[in-house]
């Protein structure tokens, strides 16, 4: 309602005086601008003071609890042995974990691969491991494994599909829960490190995000400004975030939760996520502050590929910054009862953080196109939509905030590659940074368009274009199977459909129907 008046206003005033409309709306726009810099400015900073979690060192050996792993693919045959390999090596007890996969039921593919790696399907009636007499199984390492084929007639969304297993996990036990993306390679003491870090922590701590950090960083320009991209948001502005007390938006993979605070967050109809949403982390990080819960986090590394084509950029970057609109439309529906829930300051900076990060990519250009227009042409028109006490600011936002920025890539950039494995190489991409700012806002207007005419889509993430260097642990499909041996045919209803239907209708606070698959 509140942006409908506003537009409304700013309609009326083109039509009385255009210049002076325009004028004022461009001074709120440096304004918007000023407050969004600041921000980010005082949480960058503040995460280089951050102090992580204490942690009980913990080993396999230990009492421990069951921890549940959620592994959405849709697609993605190609990585499924990769995946099942990396998720088996992690060290911790086999009996204690339970990994789902979870495939779309006219994902004939990867429902394929996961049949020739011998996985077990939810609900097919096979008995336990030490009584199955299938000879094509995998067993011990790898039996914890479940294949979940998600029934027909919900969005093909990976928040409806966790919603379809998290019945699955708490009827198991399961007092923590982590996800896992399908080119993901986690560090292999992750869940031990998670189990311990929450031993140690507050109860009021629900979930703890690990870093993620990209493989394939020295690809091309696209890989290093991602890899880079990814430093900063990982080593200080989520670390700021968690000092500061304000709300930490997840990262959509790599964060363990705790199941109590889950089902504590979960909306009105019982889902955990938003089956619709694009950005599903944040807005459950959101529902997790509401619920009085903080987020905080882990000391371990999830290494995952980072995208190595403008085009997959443009997918991802339309599913991101469409998915931060609407979870900030979401959680200023009901503003006054929202922020008294989260704390005031805490729903402002949140909201900030997630309508104003798509705006401003909207904005860059439109400022640049003037600033090029000016330059080209002296136009006293442009002349007139900036007076000095618009200028002024205009400039030093301009001016400071672009070489703060190319500042903290490059030092950011050093720090790292001394650190780590000396990408010095890398520093030179640093300057392909605009470049890639204008591609993404690109994307963020075609995520606007695919918002207000309900177009949008999940947008999947394709990956394994490049070969990672852990191939001595990969499990391998077979060739071909024998003649012989007949495929495990599951049941394409798991156990649990009935009990739990997965709902088509969108989420009673606010979402638009998605269709996509999973990324």
């Amino acid at each position: 309602m509140l942006v409908l008046v506003l537009m409304g206003l700013v309609l009326i005033g083109a039509v009385l005086d255009p210049m002076l409309t325009l004028g004022v709306v461009i001074g709120v726009c440096i304004a918007f601008y000023a407050a969004f810099a600041l921000l980010k400015l005082v949480v960058t900073v503040a995460g280089r003071g951050h102090q992580p979690l204490e942690r009980i060192p913990l080993t396999s050996r230990d009492r421990l609890p069951r921890y549940g792993i959620l592994l959405p693919v849709y697609h993605e045959a190609n990585m499924l042995p990769q995946l099942v390999g990396r998720v088996g090596q992690l060290d911790y007890p086999t009996e204690l974990l339970r990994a789902y996969l979870l495939i779309e039921a006219d994902d004939e593919e990867t429902l394929a691969a996961a049949r020739g790696l011998g996985l077990r399907f939810h609900g097919d009636g096979g008995g336990d491991a030490d009584t199955d007499t299938d000879a094509s199984r995998i067993v011990g390492r790898y039996d914890h494994f479940r294949v979940v084929v998600i029934p027909p007639g919900g969005p093909k969304t990976k928040p409806n599909a966790m919603n379809a297993a998290m019945p699955l996990l708490v009827a198991e036990g399961c007092k923590y829960l982590t996800i896992y993306d399908a080119e993901d390679r986690p560090e292999p003491d992750q869940l031990l490190k998670a189990v311990g870090t929450f031993r140690a922590a507050p109860r009021d701590i629900a979930c703890v995000q690990s870093e993620l950090e990209f493989w394939n960083d020295d690809t091309n320009w696209i890989t290093a400004l991602y890899w880079i991209g990814y430093k900063v948001h990982f080593r200080r502005f989520l670390p700021g975030l968690a000092r500061l007390g304000l709300p930490v938006p997840l990262g959509g993979t790599s964060n363990h939760f705790r199941v109590s605070a889950l089902l504590d967050a979960a909306l009105p109809n019982g889902d955990v996520w938003d089956p619709h949403n694009l950005t599903e982390d944040a807005d459950l990080a959101a529902r997790l502050v509401s619920a009085g819960y903080r987020i905080e986090l882990l000391s371990s590394v999830t290494l995952e590929e980072a995208p190595v084509s403008i085009r997959v950029v443009d997918k991802q970057q339309r599913r991101w910054k469409g998915g931060y609109l609407q979870t900030g439309l979401v959680h200023t529906r009901h503003p006054l009862r929202t922020a008294r829930r989260m704390g005031p300051m805490r729903w402002l900076c949140f909201i900030l953080m997630m309508i104003g990060t798509p705006v401003t990519y909207l904005l860059n250009p439109v400022f640049l196109g003037l600033s090029v227009a000016y330059v080209v042409t002296g136009s006293q028109y442009i002349d007139r939509l900036f007076p000095a006490a618009v200028y002024y600011p205009a400039t030093m936002l301009l001016v400071i905030g672009n070489f703060g920025i190319l500042y903290e890539l490059v030092r950011t950039c050093l720090e790292e590659a001394e650190r780590t494995r000396g990408r010095f190489g890398l520093i030179r991409y640093m300057f392909f940074a605009q470049v890639m700012w204008l591609w993404m806002s690109r994307s963020t207007y075609i995520a606007v368009f695919e918002f207000i005419t309900g177009r949008r889509g999940w947008h999947k993430t394709p990956h394994g274009h490049e070969v990672p260097d852990d191939d001595d642990i990969f499990l391998h499909l077979p060739a071909q199977q024998s003649a012989h041996q007949a495929p495990h045919q599951p049941s394409y209803q798991p156990a649990y459909a009935a009990e739990t239907p997965v709902s088509t209708a969108a989420s009673a606070e606010f979402s638009v129907s998605a269709k996509g698959g999973l990324g």
